[in-house]
């Protein structure tokens, strides 16, 4: 089984509250709590209808056991939310909790691919003893940089959604249980213009 951690959430969303005033024509200041709040969950919905990290971000893979493709023949390992810049480091658990960091000459990282991937090396021997969940660790970062280097179409298709709706004048859901006024993004039907700028990003899920 794996686990994915959020060790170093991101910095902020992916747009000011200046550029979401400016693109919806807003110059006084009694909305601002609200639009912050609108542009910070439309953030987390990019990423995770994308499957991506967009702001530099870091993340902890963990895995119950080692996987048969990384005893076998592939020994590669693909860690979600790319684009991946680099891996931290990779730590494996013994039954006391006792951690031991692989020597980075054990393995290859391929922050090309997408996405990106460790690869261990075939003459690697897997310590024979390690405790039954959370035996391996690896620690990576993973993002486009700030929110200047995030693509164009990715902050474009969040403020179209925001003017939508803050032209509807949408509250967000604060509760597990929906009244009136307030809205699930996850449940809410994404608007047709974010819907194509956001699709070419949005990660094959198997």
């Amino acid at each position: 089984m794996m686990n994915l951690q959020s060790i170093t959430p991101p910095s902020g969303p992916l747009a000011t509250l200046a550029e979401a005033k400016s693109y919806l024509r807003i110059s006084d200041t009694q909305d601002d709590a609200e639009i912050a709040s609108l542009i910070q969950a439309l953030s987390d919905r990019a990423e995770s209808w994308t499957g991506r990290a967009f702001l530099t971000q870091t993340w902890a893979l963990w895995l119950d056991r080692v996987p048969g493709e990384l005893i076998n023949a592939s020994r590669v390992l693909a860690l979600p939310r790319p684009p991946l810049v680099s891996v931290t480091h990779v730590k494996t658990y013994d039954p006391a909790g006792s951690a031991t960091t692989l020597n980075p000459s054990n393995y290859f990282v391929d922050a090309v691919a997408e996405p990106g991937r460790v690869v261990f090396n075939q003459e690697y021997s897997w310590p024979g003893s390690l405790r039954s969940v959370r035996a391996v660790e690896v620690q990576y970062v993973a993002g486009y940089g700030d929110a200047t280097a995030v693509p164009a179409a990715i902050r474009e298709g969040l403020l179209l959604w925001l003017k939508v709706l803050f032209a509807g004048r949408t509250k967000l859901l604060e509760s597990d249980e929906s009244s009136n006024g307030l809205v699930d993004l996850h449940k809410m039907e994404m608007p047709p213009q974010t819907l194509s700028l956001w699709k070419p990003y949005q990660l094959m899920r198997l």
